[in-house]
């Protein structure tokens, strides 16, 4: 999976601490969104390697873009999402770097503490690898997808340009260079309306502090519960 963030100012070393206890077979229930439709619902997947890493694309300061790739054999449901969300609040000094660990303690912390999924807009499936299977690529099919990503690259480019010129001539305003706003502060990071202005940012609330949400046990009482009430059975639920 592979994710584009806004480097502003995250610090990319605290991130990748934090990453290197995702790596490895794992309980990945805190997450995830736990999906209990299947008859004995599973969260472990394994992780092989994460990095993360400063795009050289020349952006000035503060509008740097970095990339986050991982690499596993398989995904739970917004499991990419939940990843980068905890990375993202970690790498802004705002968690701790073992709060990764901590959350894949299910014996400790058995229920997920609520907490807000990264965007979906940066989020790309890159690459997925069969064994004994060689790739054919048709040369006619790979120019029509050139020329359809290169007029969405075009298109959006030229949106880009028009704004960092319309940025730069606002921030050439502001006297005090110290009071410009950081770009870590945008929704895509936090989700939050409220973090575009820091000074209106609400009161942080460490996330190991937080309410949780039902177990995978509770939940998957409820939902046995709501099946028996409708009258569904398993073999129903299977046609």
């Amino acid at each position: 999976m592979w994710n584009i963030y806004n480097r502003a100012n995250l610090d990319l070393d605290r991130m990748r601490q934090a990453s290197m206890d995702l790596i490895g077979t794992h309980d990945f229930r805190s997450f995830c969104k736990l999906d209990i439709t299947n008859e004995e619902p599973t969260f472990i997947r394994r992780i092989d390697n994460i990095t993360i890493e400063q795009l050289n694309l020349g952006y000035s300061d503060g509008y740097q873009m970095c990339e986050l790739m991982v690499h596993g054999s398989g995904f739970l449901w917004h499991q990419i999402r939940c990843i980068v969300a905890i990375l993202l609040l970690i790498g802004q000094g705002k968690e701790e770097i073992d709060l990764v660990k901590s959350l894949l303690n299910i014996e400790k912390y058995p229920c997920t503490p609520n907490y807000q999924i990264a965007s979906e807009l940066p989020l790309v499936l890159f690459d997925c690898q069969f064994d004994n299977i060689e790739w054919i690529c048709d040369q006619s099919a790979l120019r029509l997808t050139i020329c359809h990503l290169q007029k969405h690259w075009s298109s959006f480019q030229i949106r880009a340009t028009m704004i960092k010129s319309m940025l730069n001539n606002l921030e050439n305003e502001i006297l005090d260079k110290q009071q410009l706003p950081i770009l870590g502060q945008l929704s895509l990071i936090e989700n939050d309306s409220h973090s575009l202005i820091g000074n209106n940012r609400r009161n942080y609330q460490s996330i190991l502090t937080r309410p949780v949400r039902d177990s995978v046990e509770v939940k998957i009482e409820k939902y046995q519960n709501k099946k028996a009430k409708l009258g569904i059975t398993n073999e129903d639920e299977k046609n």
